[in-house]
């Protein structure tokens, strides 16, 4: 069973709708943000945040909308890897982890899963530190094309166990 919709404190996340397209396309249309992500485009049109909620209206429980006060804050998803982005409004309040500690708690709570892949590009240090307070270790390097950039850019790979999550886990709620 996959959550639909997750509360933490100060969060929604819910699945995408139809009506989210124009918000999408709003924070997503930010060359700060695309130039960090693998598969966002720039400039990101209406269209392209059309295409992306159609094709994951089916994957609720996998991709979800945060939401921050009611209002759009960016992505977060475990559909083929971890990963997320946030509006730029939304950045420096500590959304990404707290979101990120709500899915990876229920992928782990409702999965038999052993482990979870993310990564982030070279360079952002911002995803990184998100990565590491969520207990990701860093597992190699590639290379990774940001189409924003339209060019090869170092990507770190990374990986959170099952084991590792539920050792920080406890030792967060006895703490």
């Amino acid at each position: 069973m996959k959550p639909d919709r997750i509360q933490t404190e100060r969060l929604v996340l819910r699945p995408l709708l139809v009506t989210d397209g124009a918000a999408i396309a709003r924070a997503a249309n930010d060359l700060e943000i695309a130039r960090w992500l693998v598969r966002m485009p720039h400039p990101y049109a209406p269209e392209d945040a059309d295409a992306f909620v159609h094709e994951n209206l089916s994957n609720a429980g996998t991709v979800w909308v945060i939401e921050a006060q009611g209002h759009f804050a960016g992505i977060i998803g475990t559909k083929g890897e971890f990963g997320y982005w946030l509006a730029r409004t939304a950045w420096g309040q500590g959304y990404a982890t707290e979101a990120g500690r709500a899915v990876l708690s229920c992928v782990f709570a409702r999965s038999d899963q052993l482990h979870i892949d993310a990564g982030h590009l070279a360079g952002n240090v911002r995803s990184r530190r998100v990565l590491d307070k969520l207990g990701f270790h860093q597992t190699g390097q590639d290379q990774r094309f940001v189409p924003a950039l339209g060019h090869e850019c170092d990507h770190v790979t990374m990986r959170l166990r099952r084991a590792s999550w539920q050792v920080m886990t406890s030792a967060a709620a006895s703490g």
